[in-house]
């Protein structure tokens, strides 16, 4: 499709500025909306989530949390998470978003690595707040005075205190003076390759992300994602962007209920990661089992809400099939790319310029050229500040004003097509490089494999495949495709071993397969 202009909306420089336009503009406007406890609906106006961000804040000033404080935060999506990320950040302090599926010990080590002075939490995490108390020895912040809990439990008492605090004439909080540039959230990566690192995130790079998010793409309708609010696209893009297009927000308290809820929330765009896309393509498989033939549009917007049109996909790489198969019931798939140093969408397939199998345009704003190594690089005011107390992986990572992602590309047109990752390629004894992605969609491709990981042993090229159950192929079937593949490949890229899988592959909180483990599963 040919290219075509941004889309126009006010530029936003800090958190607190898109929350006063949205005030200014439509006080009375839905904001976020979510299930309660007792089934009912909670409707948030953006008026009402400014003054719990105001009413939270000037309370963590009371309790001298203020400039640099570093706060983390665990919990499953809420309301609450998201009025404490804003208070914590508006007041020029720092959150630290934590993935709540880690284990414990590895939380309590991202808390000291990332200094942390507190710890606000939701109540399914109560139980490992006796771990922190025994280990605040590890957490030098938090040892140095005293160890801080702040469970979202306790949310309505810090916004009753904070409130009869701004009532009284306190206004340290909503006077503060944001300066841009300060890091404001330090989010770990998360570690499928390595040791995980702390990004740092200014109010401009997240601004920066939210208004070139915005130009790639428009919202006419409410929002849905069921993504953490721990991950940035997840948060950054799946509420902030709806947030500031001036559109209900729908947060999903439990992935579990994602069906249920996208009834309830009708969203007219969903923000998702490709695990969740391969689920509902499954789901619309029994589907049209049950039915006696295929699903039609009208079946499928009837199982999704009614107003769905777009899904943005992001976080790992999709497969080129799905967005066809989705087309067929009207659903746009638009898959982007993003890594959180860039905070953290980089390209997006766009409402009306759109091309498979690649990740879309480059954002407006965004600049991304591909080095001589084939390498994915970015400038611009959505790059990270850099790793925290880490200067060697800084220095190597930022070379003359150019982020190295550690992604491979290619731009084709004006479409940007992911290859690969640089720390995933393979390079044989005799020197060739092979990225195991590009072998991986081929295996892909056929409806028998869920799940596919291709790399190397012993100089040999192998591939563990987890098989789509209900296909009941068996072992037979899966070695005649590798033979067809390796039909078509040179001998150096020749898929040699192959090992089935009883269990699909150990992924992270974004859905992505974590490499790693992979040999130690043979």
């Amino acid at each position: 499709m040919k290219p075509y202009g941004p889309y126009i909306l006010p530029q936003i420089g800090s958190l607190r500025e898109m929350t006063d336009l949205r005030v200014k503009d439509n006080p009375d406007g839905i904001a976020f909306f979510y299930t309660g406890n007792d089934g009912s609906i909670v409707t948030k106006t953006y008026r009402r989530f400014s003054k719990d961000v105001n009413a939270v804040g000037t309370y963590l000033y009371a309790h001298n949390f203020r400039e640099g404080s570093h706060i983390a935060l665990l919990g499953v999506n809420s309301y609450e998470w998201l009025v404490t990320f804003f208070a914590i950040a508006n007041g020029g302090n720092v959150a630290l978003p934590m993935d709540a599926r880690q284990p414990i010990e590895n939380i309590i080590k991202l808390c000291a690595n990332g200094d942390c002075a507190a710890l606000a939490y939701s109540e399914e995490f109560a139980a490992a707040i006796p771990a922190f108390r025994s280990n605040l020895s590890d957490i030098p912040a938090a040892d140095a005075r005293g160890f801080v809990d702040l469970p979202f439990t306790s949310f309505d008492e810090w916004v009753s205190e904070g409130a009869k605090m701004i009532d009284a004439g306190d206004t340290s909080f909503i006077d503060h003076k944001i300066n841009v540039d300060d890091m404001c959230a330090l989010v770990f990566t998360s570690g499928t390759t390595g040791i995980p690192k702390g990004v740092m995130l200014s109010q401009k790079n997240i601004a920066a992300n939210i208004n070139q998010a915005c130009k790639n793409f428009v919202l006419e309708g409410n929002g849905l994602s069921p993504l953490p609010m721990h991950h940035m696209f997840g948060l950054i893009v799946g509420h902030l962007m709806v947030f500031n297009y001036n559109k209900p927000c729908y947060i999903v308290r439990n992935i579990r209920n994602l069906m249920k809820d996208i009834q309830i929330a009708k969203p007219e765009c969903l923000f998702v990661v490709p695990m969740i896309i391969e689920t509902f393509a499954k789901q619309f498989k029994v589907m049209a089992k049950r039915t006696g033939g295929q699903l039609t549009p009208e079946q499928v917007q009837a199982m999704t809400g009614g107003n769905l049109r777009f899904i943005i996909c992001g976080g790992a790489s999709l497969s080129a099939m799905y967005v066809k198969m989705f087309r067929q019931f009207g659903l746009e798939i638009l898959n982007g790319y993003g890594i959180t140093e860039c905070s953290p969408v980089l390209a997006v397939n766009r409402n009306e310029d759109m091309c498979d199998g690649s990740v879309g345009p480059v954002l407006f704003g965004c600049e991304v050229r591909i080095s001589d190594e084939g390498e994915i690089l970015a400038k611009g005011d959505n790059v990270m500040l850099g790793y925290y107390r880490n200067p060697e992986a800084t220095a190597e990572a930022l070379q003359d004003g150019w982020f190295h992602t550690g992604d491979l590309g290619k731009i084709e047109d004006h479409y940007l097509f992911i290859t690969g990752r640089t720390k995933n390629l393979i390079i044989t004894s005799s020197g060739e490089n092979i990225s195991p992605e590009e072998l991986e969609e081929k295996v892909l491709a056929d409806p028998a494999v869920a799940e596919a990981i291709v790399y190397d042993v012993d100089d040999v090229l192998a591939v563990q495949i987890y098989p789509e159950k209900e296909a009941g192929a068996p072992a037979e079937y899966f070695q005649a495709l590798l033979d067809r593949i390796n039909k078509g490949e040179p001998v150096y890229r020749q898929l040699k071993k192959l090992v089935l899988r009883d269990e699909p592959f150990i992924r992270n909180s974004t859905g992505k397969i974590i490499r790693t483990q992979i040999k130690g599963d043979m």
